[in-house]
């Protein structure tokens, strides 16, 4: 069996066996690596310190038919303040998720795996819920399911003032051209609009220097969602784990 060497965020972590564990990577010439940790659980492993959630890796592994072995990972950088503050962790899981199910095994993932270095480095200073809300929209830019929010879908002119959003049809509908069988259409108001924006642009170096209320922030959150149901068919799992740490 082949190996290869690579350096690796550790995205998804799931107990197998006795002391076993399924580990979901992200590579940026690999995309996304599932990979057996045989003994990972066992207190003296070698493996037990690198492989946890939101580390950045450098790890071996050997190629399989279905699952990829783990043979050695070291730790290259671990994200503290996701392993001892429970918001960050729940939203950081959030957008590990997110990042899973958009990857591709085998499919180069650079700008993704970069972006979510600059995310998980900065969830220990920033709002967890203001900033997994904005490495959501950015990552989604990268995943070729990106919508349309500055420009109508039907005209390709940018929107001015308020308008509609259409999840089903992928983004923003000018209110004149509304049509009587649109169904499920969302308000899609200016401040929203400005807000996503904000949010596609943030730098995650700097601090942010755009205030957003409750409702504009409920709102664009309930966008999001709604659109990654519409695309995988199903609530996101790590929605459960923010509801708990409230």
């Amino acid at each position: 069996m082949a190996q290869y060497q690579t350096e690796a965020l550790v995205l998804g972590v799931k107990n197998w066996g006795e002391a076993d564990k399924i580990i979901t990577l992200l590579s940026r010439e690999h995309g996304k690596i599932t990979a057996t940790a045989f003994g990972c659980r066992r207190p003296k492993s070698p493996l037990a310190g690198p492989l946890q959630m939101f580390n950045e890796v450098d790890i071996q592994l050997t190629k399989g038919n279905r699952l990829d072995t783990v043979r050695q990972a070291s730790l290259k950088q671990a994200n503290k303040n996701m392993s001892t503050d429970f918001s960050a962790m729940a939203y950081g899981a959030f957008v590990a998720e997110l990042a899973t199910n958009l990857s591709v095994e085998g499919f180069p993932q650079a700008d993704m795996y970069d972006k979510l270095l600059e995310v998980f480095a900065a969830f220990g200073s920033r709002n967890p819920r203001i900033a997994a809300l904005a490495a959501a929209f950015q990552i989604l830019e990268f995943s070729g399911m990106q919508l349309s929010y500055e420009r109508c879908i039907r005209s390709n002119l940018e929107i001015e003032g308020d308008a509609y959003f259409s999840i089903n049809d992928g983004g923003a509908i000018s209110p004149a051209l509304v049509q009587s069988e649109d169904k499920g259409l969302m308000e899609y108001p200016e401040a929203l609009r400005v807000f996503i924006g904000q949010l596609l642009q943030l730098d995650w170096l700097e601090k942010p220097a755009f205030k957003v209320n409750g409702r504009i922030m409920v709102q664009a959150e309930s966008l999001l969602l709604g659109y990654l149901y519409h695309i995988f068919g199903k609530p996101m799992k790590s929605l459960q784990f923010i509801q708990q740490v409230g």
